[in-house]
């Protein structure tokens, strides 16, 4: 009796083939990842100029800046932006956006303004590059010391 070879795929190109669309997923999984924290590093970079633009203005209007230590800008919203009640406190990962009074940069006092990026935490230093998502992003005065763009 001879038999007909059964029409089909083998085990083999079934595996082959789902190693494949393992590979395709996974590059874009990660490409989809890398969009979402770029995006939200641009959202974070919108809202710090935003906050600074309020501090210079108020600082305009008073010839100061508000005092305090480091605290988070939630403790100031307030004081400077007293009729914004969309004023960014938190960054693009929601953390808490940080602000500095009173900061010599340049020969002159002026203010600084922390993200900390995607882990919440504080690098513990200012290199003036940024390296990548969890890297701060900082504000000093109206200029970007630290950030990807």
């Amino acid at each position: 009796m001879n038999r007909k070879p059964e029409a089909g795929y083998s085990m083999v190109e079934l595996l082959v083939v789902l190693v494949f669309i393992s590979i395709i997923a996974g590059i874009a999984i990660n490409g989809g990842y890398y969009a979402f924290d770029a995006s939200r590093t641009s959202r974070t970079v919108a809202q710090l100029r935003g906050v600074a633009d309020a501090i210079t203005k108020y600082q305009s209007d008073n010839s100061t800046i508000p005092g305090g230590g480091l605290q988070p800008v939630s403790a100031i919203a307030a004081t400077i932006a007293p009729t914004q009640s969309n004023f960014p406190t938190r960054d693009g990962w929601d953390n808490p956006i940080y602000y500095e009074p009173f900061v010599t940069a340049g020969g002159s006092l002026t203010f600084r303004l922390y993200s900390y990026g995607k882990d919440g935490a504080s690098d513990g230093v200012i290199t003036g590059t940024w390296v990548d998502f969890y890297s701060d992003i900082v504000v000093e005065g109206s200029s970007f010391v630290q950030t990807r763009w």
